[in-house]
């Protein structure tokens, strides 16, 4: 049994074919094929059920695919090691933070840590929907922070914090606006500015939307506000994030008739769980989660 025939295997799993897989390790199919078939071979196991047109694990290849992940994870990270420490390279820490936790409560949190650790290389990428947990089910970031969205059995994940959503739109946008419900009706013809997912492969849905209404899609919160201050559209947006333009009137705060306008979004700290965490983000974890 070799690392690149675990590769292969691992590959078939979670891309759903040999094709795809191959893709993937940059083989070609039928060396993945091969490296599939050799670890079949060597452990008289059916890895895989060939009676459909996508390989579907058997209950052996289901217990061999989780014990596959974490001694890929664990070789992959005595080598991330073996390099750092030849190299005398600094540690270095990777999140991938939802673009909604940009402003808030963890900032602190993660000064101190610099503190204990000064020689730390950090790398934040601020991602939105899929995009915040492609980077760790792409092994481009050791941890993640962000909304319940799309967390499954493949993570472990603990509640760090909340964000408070607010709907806002320019003053004088919709009539009358922060003192009466406005109905969706009226709604639905104005732009509805939303952050585009920023993921690659599957892109989630954008759930706190009106059906049929019109959608806007910018990259980033601070395009998002600089459209709604300029009265061009109505949005959800972090209260933090509106704070000083509600105070000085530049935004209103709406009331929308059948319509999630105003909510406390549970924000967490996500990992892996199958994949052994570095000594750096292990404590990060701890601190984090301590906190």
């Amino acid at each position: 049994m070799t690392n690149e025939q675990l590769r292969a295997f691992i590959a078939v799993v979670e891309q759903g074919s040999f094709r795809a897989a191959a893709g993937r390790v940059f083989k070609t199919q039928s060396t993945v094929s091969a490296a599939v078939r050799a670890l079949e071979d060597e452990f008289d196991l059916l890895l895989f059920s060939r009676d459909s047109y996508r390989p579907a694990l058997t209950p052996a290849g289901k217990a061999f695919y989780r014990e596959a992940k974490k001694v890929l994870g664990q070789v992959q990270s005595l080598e991330s090691l073996g390099h750092r420490l030849a190299q005398g390279a600094a540690p270095s820490l990777a999140l991938s933070l939802s673009a909604l936790c940009a402003y808030p409560l963890w900032l602190e949190t993660v000064k101190a840590f610099c503190a204990r650790y000064p020689q730390m290389r950090l790398s934040i990428n601020t991602q939105h929907l899929s995009g915040v947990l492609e980077p760790l089910l792409r092994d481009k970031a050791d941890l993640a922070m962000g909304p319940h969205t799309g967390l499954d059995e493949r993570f472990e994940f603990v509640r760090v914090g909340d964000i408070d959503m607010l709907t806002v739109a320019a003053p004088g946008y919709f009539d009358t606006a922060g003192s009466r419900v406005l109905p969706q009706s009226e709604l639905r013809g104005c732009p509805h500015i939303l952050l585009s997912d920023t993921g690659s492969q599957a892109p989630f849905d954008h759930v706190h939307v009106i059906p049929g209404g019109q959608r806007w899609y910018v990259g980033d919160y601070q395009m998002k506000k600089a459209l709604l201050v300029a009265g061009l559209g109505w949005a959800r947006m972090p209260a933090q994030m509106v704070e000083t333009q509600l105070e000085s009137g530049q935004l209103v705060a709406l009331e929308v008739e059948s319509f999630n306008s105003r909510s406390r979004v549970p924000i967490y700290l996500i990992r892996l769980r199958d994949l052994p965490l570095s000594e750096l983000a292990q404590a990060f974890w701890q601190q984090m989660t301590a906190a």
